[in-house]
């Protein structure tokens, strides 16, 4: 999987990198410990974008961005919508800088630059009208390289590696990044692009990986060049997010005045209060970018599930209520996105998204939120009717279903019912994994989900079971498991599994091991109302009746926006 996922978006020839395997994931890579990127959800997201063929030349837009590359051409239509192209790649706004590109285009077929741009944007291998333009593209490439200039040659020639390379395009391209800063030190976007190339995040020991520290460097020169470059600070929020978000506070506070009519940049500032903890801050980023991202789709007539941004965000936004106690909201918006309207031809394309951030959101928040019968409830509601969901995911949903009932019947210490969910589950999962046959079968990186609740699942047993120490063995792979998950944005797992660990220590009296686990949570989720009650709660069991006050009153201050009721303490 060496960066090939940034094959999808950066460099040209996209139609050969694409693979089904993207098409089926839910903004989701086959990562491992090794090679986790959490960029690479984000941009195996973007190949599943749907190409709507029939809509009217686009506008020229503004509030995209200020990015301007000096083309060859007879048009300043052509230099205008390429500009426009230019700034919606870098917004990750890839179906509208499809279609910049091909009105550069219509304005003027000899400038090549408009062939080089039509290829940077991800989809689906599936469209036959898209495959057809990007076939077209590579051929004008090769017609007019011979006649370009010299900067304009060697980003052609990019395009062409990635067609004829395939996969192994990527050292190559690189390369040729590298020679085009070298040959033109004042191109901006060619170290933007060659930036997000080398993005290659973080291990699980925090450890920057192979390019990672080569990304933050040429983006550093970015800033020192250009501080107000919208692309800049667009990167350096996904490059510092999963490491040090406070790095990349200054951006998230600017971003969204850079280009405030994106939805994925007004979305962006939200991932870094998110991660700071300033939860109310987030939460009026992604609202803003819910807001932005409707008012295009209704101008446009594009709706909402062709929209990947509208419905990753609205994931964020379900995230974020979670850490300050809005479950109405969050249910009001995951139910939302369930019942975003659908046909069957979406589904080859879309599969996994549509299923795992629309069909589970509800499931999925009740089940962050610690309301394991809700969670029930709402996946019970789930049937699959005409086959349109697919059997990977509804066989995910039924393992889903035997881990939160087995959660359920635990926290309503019902042992003998746990014990029933929690065996079904590993019969579940065995036979999964035995099964034959293309599509018998889910996906790995679901079966790993599944492993990771089934371990928790087991730990919450035994724990009341008493057996505190093969509880906590057990708490501690399925912890780990969950880890090796990787990044995700919002989390992949949708409560944590610290939340169990920091239980079983407290059943076991040792209220100081709780204690720190709590406190490691807090810095995965700084100010999370959750984790603060869970401290105020274990500090009075304690009898430390100031540090129960102290988290009291931070509590209050991280429910102020909270339903009532949600994270209440219990009376005395």
């Amino acid at each position: 999987m060496k960066k090939l996922f940034l094959l999808i978006f950066v460099v040209g020839g996209v139609l050969a990198a694409h693979t089904n395997a993207y098409a089926q994931h839910d903004h989701h890579v086959d990562d491992t410990k090794n090679s986790h990127n959490h960029l690479a959800h984000i941009q195996a997201s973007r190949t599943q974008n749907f190409y709507i063929h029939n809509l009217p030349s686009p506008k020229l837009m503004t509030g995209i961005g200020q990015s301007k590359m000096k083309i060859e051409t007879k048009s300043d239509k052509t230099q205008a919508y390429f500009n426009q192209g230019l700034n919606l790649l870098h917004d990750f706004w890839d179906f509208e800088a499809y279609r910049a590109f091909k009105e550069a285009i219509r304005h003027d077929s000899t400038a090549i630059m408009p062939y080089w741009g039509l290829l940077q944007a991800p989809g689906p291998e599936e469209d036959s009208v898209l495959t057809s333009q990007k076939k077209m593209a590579l051929k004008q490439l090769r017609k007019l390289l011979k006649t370009a200039n010299e900067h304009e040659k060697l980003y052609a020639e990019l395009a062409l590696l990635a067609d004829s390379l395939k996969e192994k395009a990527y050292p190559e391209i690189a390369r040729k990044y590298e020679l085009i800063i070298h040959k033109f030190p004042d191109d901006i976007d060619a170290k933007l692009f060659l930036a997000l190339m080398q993005m290659s995040g973080f291990d699980t020991d925090m450890k920057p990986r192979e390019g990672q520290m080569y990304s933050e460097f040429l983006l550093k020169d970015v800033q020192r060049i250009e501080p107000n470059n919208h692309a800049f600070h667009h990167y350096w929020i996904h490059i510092m997010e999963h490491c040090c978000p406070e790095r990349a506070l200054a951006s998230a506070d600017m971003l969204t005045s850079l280009a405030p009519t994106s939805g994925h940049i007004v979305h962006m500032p939200g991932h870094i209060y998110n991660r700071v903890g300033d939860y109310k801050k987030a939460h009026d980023s992604f609202v803003a970018a819910v807001k932005v991202d409707s008012a295009y789709m209704k101008n446009e007539g594009v709706q909402e599930v062709d929209n990947w941004n509208y419905i990753h965000n609205i994931n964020y936004l379900i995230n974020n209520c979670v850490h300050d106690g809005r479950h109405k909201e969050a249910l009001w918006y995951a139910e939302k996105l369930k019942n975003m309207p659908t046909t069957k031809d979406r589904k080859k394309i879309y599969d996994g998204t549509f299923f795992n951030q629309g069909i589970l959101a509800p499931a999925k928040m009740e089940m962050a939120f610690g309301h394991w019968d809700k969670a029930a409830a709402q996946l019970e509601l789930i049937q699959d009717k005409d086959s349109v969901y697919g059997l990977s995911n509804m066989d995910f949903k039924s393992g889903l279903l035997f881990f939160v009932k087995g959660m359920d019947a635990v926290a309503k210490n019902k042992l003998d019912e746990a014990i029933t969910y929690s065996n079904s589950l590993d019969a579940f999962l065995w036979r999964n994994e035995k099964q034959t046959g293309k599509d018998s079968t889910m996906q790995k990186w679901l079966q790993n989900m599944l492993n990771t609740a089934s371990l928790e699942l087991q730990g919450c047993i035994k724990s009341e079971q008493g057996k505190q120490e093969e509880a906590l063995k057990i708490l501690e792979q399925a912890h780990k498991n969950e880890t090796e998950l990787g990044y995700g944005e919002p989390p992949l797992y949708a409560r944590p599994v610290t939340m169990s660990m920091a239980k079983a220590y407290e059943k076991e009296g040792k209220s100081e091991k709780a204690i720190e686990k709590y406190h490691d949570l807090l810095k995965r989720f700084p100010q999370s109302a959750y984790v603060l009650h869970a401290l105020a709660m274990v500090y009075a069991q304690k009898g430390d009746a100031e540090k129960s006050k102290e988290f009291e009153r931070k509590l209050k201050e991280a429910t102020l926006y909270a339903d009532k009721g949600i994270y209440a303490l219990k009376k005395k």
